[in-house]
């Protein structure tokens, strides 16, 4: 693949998808004992399952392609190092733990191969589910499951079906929704919003509270893959990676066909 003059390596799929689907029987396993859950200083949980999936992804992403390694579940290299990378991977091992921590199956392990502020790249696999989902603007999409892999296309349907968080309905994503009428409103957790949209099982998801970058950016690259989109609600372009010494992401919304939020951006 050629991004300007910089040629870029991509990764196996399969290979990758088999790393995936190793960190999510790491989690399952841990799932499975009931594991005790801890929480970090900003109230958010972390168990030992999030730690399992980091220590295999870190183990082995480097043997897919060695690139520097930005993940939730250690501490972030500081601005001044991280300004510096034009490649690298983006890694959430266990997203959506509060979903995990209360018995919901929509949880994730999130792989996301970033070059120049774009995803090249992401993987979403959903354990408990045994589903696979990855993609790339430039790749396609596709799903994995029950020991298939089938091409993803958006389609917007009708009613129009948007997608909140579980746990983080505001108000503001209230008055968005709104801005819809007769829409299905359908609520779940972690990743799994982006490739429901993919796989034409939804159309929107507006978010307007914080998530990180790692949080959003493998199923981006899904979304993209399948003729989606991830915009800022605050500039209208895609959101990007790496571009400031925050990893907050600004309010965005995900759609199947950009015409649908047009109301919505500046």
């Amino acid at each position: 693949m050629t991004t300007g003059k910089t040629v870029v390596d991509l990764p196996n799929l399969e290979a990758l998808r088999g790393l995936c689907e190793a960190a999510g029987r790491d989690i399952l396993a841990i799932r499975n004992a009931r594991r005790d859950v801890q929480f970090k200083n900003d109230g958010s949980p972390v168990t030992e399952a999030d730690h399992a999936a980091q220590r295999r992804l870190s183990a082995g992403l480097p043997r897919l392609i060695d690139l520097p390694l930005l993940s939730e579940e250690q501490v972030a290299p500081p601005w001044s190092d991280r300004r510096l990378w034009q490649c690298y991977w983006l890694v959430d091992p266990l997203d959506g733990t509060r979903e995990y921590v209360d018995g919901y199956d929509d949880f994730t392990v999130n792989v996301a191969l970033v070059h120049d502020g774009a995803v090249l790249l992401g993987m979403v696999h959903a354990p408990a589910a045994g589903v696979t989902w990855a993609g790339g603007s430039a790749l396609g999409a596709w799903r994995w499951r029950e020991g298939s892999r089938e091409p993803l296309t958006v389609r917007t349907g009708k009613p129009l079906r948007i997608l909140t968080s579980r746990a983080h309905l505001h108000d503001e994503t209230q008055r968005i929704v709104a801005t819809f009428p007769g829409a299905r409103l359908q609520r779940c957790g972690s990743s799994v919003k982006f490739c429901r949209i993919a796989e034409a099982s939804a159309d929107l998801y507006p978010r307007v509270g914080p998530t990180c970058e790692w949080d959003t950016a493998a199923g981006q690259g899904v979304l993209e893959g399948a003729g989606g989109a991830v915009l800022s609600l605050e500039s209208g372009l895609t959101l990007r990676y790496n571009t400031a010494e925050s990893l907050i992401n600004r309010p965005f919304v995900a759609c199947s066909d950009v015409s649908l939020v047009a109301h919505l951006l500046p």
